[in-house]
């Protein structure tokens, strides 16, 4: 078996109701007033905790590790499906952007807003909790619950140190980090294009990192 049909296991198998639910708050928060556009994503890390906690209940690793295939592949299959989870961000972030833009929708007063930098900064964001999370949960699979709470805290620290030189330079103080960030016509998000990409490489590269440190943690752990 290899690893696309894994995939597709993990995607009819290890997909419940409630991810799907964690994917519509993705797209429904970034349509609240006065809310920070990071904490609608910050569901979808629920989603990737959601496919491990599941396993307590379906047993999806042990039926796994019991077909013909090797431990290190369904780390990689679970990866990816993991990986596709947290990029549906991407496209609910374009298309809430297009509708709050041509619906004339105020900007969000609580940080930044839906704009180049924003898509950068998040994969950064996400690559932080990947590394903790994923990077770690596979010292035991079936108990994610503890690494997911450090997950967790580490995404929210890294949500205020991204969103505090929005906070300076709206608060009337000259900050230039946080007037770049807060750009919001077409020539400044042209600017914010490094931002974008060094998100993306990060975010990528930590899949990587935190994939060849679980398959390790995985051929350790006994099932």
């Amino acid at each position: 078996m290899n690893v696309t049909k894994l995939l597709k296991k993990e995607m009819k198998l290890e997909t419940n109701l409630s991810i799907y639910c964690w994917l519509l708050c993705l797209f429904g928060f970034y349509f609240i007033p006065r809310y920070p556009v990071y904490i609608g994503c910050f569901y979808l890390t629920l989603a990737v905790m959601m496919t491990f906690s599941l396993n307590q209940v379906s047993h999806g690793i042990m039926y796994t590790v019991l077909l013909p295939v090797r431990k290190i592949d369904t780390v990689k299959a679970r990866f990816l499906y993991c990986g596709l989870i947290e990029l549906a961000f991407v496209p609910s972030a374009i298309i809430a952007a297009v509708v709050r833009h041509f619906c004339n929708y105020p900007l969000n007063p609580a940080g930044i807003d839906i704009n180049v930098a924003y898509f950068g900064l998040q994969f950064i964001i996400l690559a932080v909790f990947n590394y903790i999370f994923l990077g770690g949960v596979y010292k035991n699979p079936l108990k994610p619950g503890i690494r997911f709470l450090l997950g967790a805290i580490a995404y929210f620290v890294l949500y205020a140190v991204v969103e505090i030189p929005i906070w300076i330079h709206r608060a009337g103080n000259d900050f230039s980090l946080g007037a770049y960030l807060d750009m919001m016509d077409f020539a400044g998000q042209l600017k914010q294009i490094p931002v974008l990409a060094g998100g993306i490489i990060i975010w990528s590269l930590s899949w990587l990192i935190t994939f060849k440190r679980a398959a390790k943690q995985f051929e350790k752990y006994d099932m």
